[in-house]
């Protein structure tokens, strides 16, 4: 940005001393290039705002009180919720100003990290009143654009009202890094505080992984815990899973792969399940564990595979009714 340049030429400056044709002509030409000196006066605002937040981009915009997904218009953003820091999607017009910043609004998505970056909204003239976001996905609407938001501090939850001269302040994370060939990583996890039925990854497998683990802690040994492939990101609840304990001869077995047997206390088990991407060949599922009480103790291993062949896209916990508590990791072994 170049700065102020327009009425900085004192020989375009209009005064009494001219003739009368040659004042009239500056005139025009001042009333002319007001819009520009404006612009350059908004420029210059937002870069010394953003000097002073320590940010890379600083917007002037005006808030629109309007929550629906449509372009608030001309130098304008309104939030997806009345309640304004509760919004989960923040609406930009693509001008700010009086210019336009659509290329530079299209890059707050750029980041390869999860969270892409976080915006400031503060009022002008009264910085007691803000907003703060992290953003982590962007739409391209006709005419402005969405960025997906969470909330993550505020002054009060309605900061702001209509017609507030606010400044948005943005600053972009820097890329994930990238994980190496034979890498490990964690790719998801959940933890279950209130009873439930089953616990669903059915998208985590891809393509970038061929063998996952899965780690169950703190769930009873008695619930009868179980294992269901999913393709396409649906459980498919026909499929038969053939299987074997400890190296034994293989069984007929049912609809779901029973990963423990069933004995009453607490345990440990770490599932390996292999060969999601293949479209010819079975994928295999091993499972290992120990659990006991304050008597006695256990440990274990099965082994089943998928009758079904396809690519699985993920997969389904089953408790027997339910489960109460416990937590479940999923890593992926990248591809070499």
């Amino acid at each position: 940005m170049a700065g102020i340049t327009t009425f900085l030429d004192q020989s375009q400056m209009p005064n009494r001393s001219q003739e009368q044709k040659v004042f009239d002509n500056l005139v025009a030409y001042v009333f002319q290039n007001f819009p520009k000196w404006g612009r350059e006066v908004n420029e210059s605002l937002g870069a010394f705002n953003a000097a002073l937040a320590g940010g890379a981009y600083a917007l002037p915009y005006m808030f629109d009180t309007g929550t629906a997904d449509t372009d608030p218009g001309p130098g304008k953003l309104r939030l997806s919720s009345a309640t304004q820091n509760t919004a989960t999607v923040m609406r930009l017009d693509l001008t700010a100003g009086g210019q336009d910043y659509t290329t530079l609004i299209d890059t707050m998505d750029g980041s390869t990290s999860t969270i892409k970056g976080s915006i400031r909204l503060v009022k002008q003239g009264d910085m007691s009143k803000w907003l703060t976001f992290d953003v982590t996905a962007r739409a391209a609407p006709s005419g402005y654009r969405n960025l997906t938001v969470v909330c993550t501090d505020s002054s009060s939850p309605n900061p702001f009202a209509a017609g507030d001269a606010l400044m948005l302040f943005f600053q972009r994370n820097g890329d994930r890094g990238q994980a190496g060939a034979n890498g490990v990583l964690m790719l998801a996890s959940a933890t279950v505080t209130t009873a439930v039925a089953n616990i669903d990854f059915l998208n985590v497998f891809t393509a970038d992984y061929d063998k996952y683990t899965i780690e169950l802690q703190g769930f009873s040994g008695n619930e009868n815990i179980a294992i269901q492939l999913a393709a396409g990101g649906a459980v498919n609840a026909a499929t038969t899973y053939p299987y074997a304990l400890s190296g034994n001869a293989i069984n007929s077995g049912g609809t779901r792969f029973v990963i423990n047997s069933g004995v009453g206390g607490s345990g440990v088990y770490t599932l390996e399940v292999r060969n999601v991407n293949s479209t010819s060949r079975v994928c295999a599922i091993s499972s290992r564990g120990i659990y006991g009480d304050s008597t006695q103790g256990y440990n274990f291993s099965f082994e089943c595979y998928c009758q079904t062949i396809g690519i699985k896209s993920g997969f389904r916990i089953l408790g027997n009714p339910s489960f109460a508590s416990g937590t479940v990791r999923v890593f992926g072994h990248r591809n070499s």
